[in-house]
């Protein structure tokens, strides 16, 4: 019996160090790095430290956001704005920074394969919703699908005729798809009996009707991709001329940090919620690695501060 409750008080130490601890650490973590990403635009005035600096400081957002919701508890504002935040803003602006970093006709091609790919849920859940007879929902999905993919070609024509102002393109499209997706969070009415898992006690997106989560795959995943597209485009980029092996050890890190709190978001939206804060503590350890692993963001600074 003595055995029993020790596991059982076990159990529920690392249950609450999960949903609790894990979250505030990512937070923290969050702040600082957007910090020193600040810092680093206003001594250099580089854009992508500036979109970086921004994404994470709305992955700081959605983790204190968690965080607030695990210890105080859940409300209708709070879960609004973790979800908004988390599943609409961190990928995208994360990957836009690539977009900022590489500003090539070859990288832009890949960012508007990214964006295509974005579309492919939306689409493959239409057709799923026009079968069950879900009319409504599945023509918002469809249209969603039909909107991103037009974002990809317009993307395509940028990266093919100016390359240079394809970042700016895609924040305008980004800033644009913000808006759509933040009045319909803002909007649509919250189910707060279903925002935890009963299983685990971490938030899900099924607080939100089936219109609201159909908007969030073409952020998540095109953000994602364009950070993965980043590494794979600076690896090509070290063979090719024999360069800034750095850059690719700094963007494969990134790549990696940006797979985990997508992956563990996806099985989120399957119901498999017990990695959803390690993924998103190791995506942002990650992340400040590849980005402490690259001179031109970090290190070069602090070595002149040192010398």
């Amino acid at each position: 019996m003595v055995e029993t409750l020790d596991t059982v008080n076990h159990s529920l130490a690392t249950r609450v160090f999960a949903v609790v601890a894990v979250p505030l650490a990512a937070t923290v973590l969050c702040v600082v790095f957007a910090t020193l990403l600040f810092a680093q635009w206003r001594a250099r005035r580089r854009p992508y430290q500036l979109v970086w600096a921004v994404g994470l400081s709305f992955y700081a957002i959605a983790s204190g956001a968690e965080s607030v919701g695990q210890v105080a508890g859940w409300s209708d504002p709070v879960y609004r704005i973790w979800y908004f935040f988390g599943a609409v803003c961190v990928a995208a602006w994360l990957g836009l920074g690539e977009v900022y970093l590489f500003r090539t006709s070859a990288f832009g091609e890949l960012v508007a394969l990214a964006v295509f790919a974005g579309a492919i849920p939306a689409m493959i859940r239409g057709g799923r919703l026009l079968g069950a007879q879900a009319e409504g929902p599945a023509q918002m999905a469809v249209a969603v699908g039909l909107i991103v993919i037009a974002a990809a070609g317009v993307l395509a024509l940028v990266a093919w005729e100016k390359p240079r102002a394809l970042g700016h393109v895609a924040l305008v499209m980004l800033a644009f798809g913000m808006l759509v997706a933040g009045y319909h969070v803002v909007t649509a009415p919250v189910d707060l009996t279903e925002i935890l898992d009963p299983a685990t006690g971490i938030p899900r997106g099924q607080g939100f009707p089936e219109t609201v989560r159909l908007l969030t795959p073409p952020f998540n995943l095109a953000g994602a991709l364009a950070m993965i597209f980043g590494a794979l485009y600076s690896a090509w980029n070290y063979w090719r001329r024999r360069e800034s092996l750095q850059r690719v050890l700094s963007n494969s890190l990134i790549a990696v940090g940006a797979m985990a709190p997508s992956l563990t978001s996806t099985l989120n939206r399957f119901g498999i919620t017990g990695l959803f804060h390690w993924g998103e503590l190791l995506g942002v350890l990650l992340i400040f690695a590849g980005f402490l692993a690259n001179n031109d963001v970090i290190t070069r600074r602090l070595a002149r501060r040192a010398a």
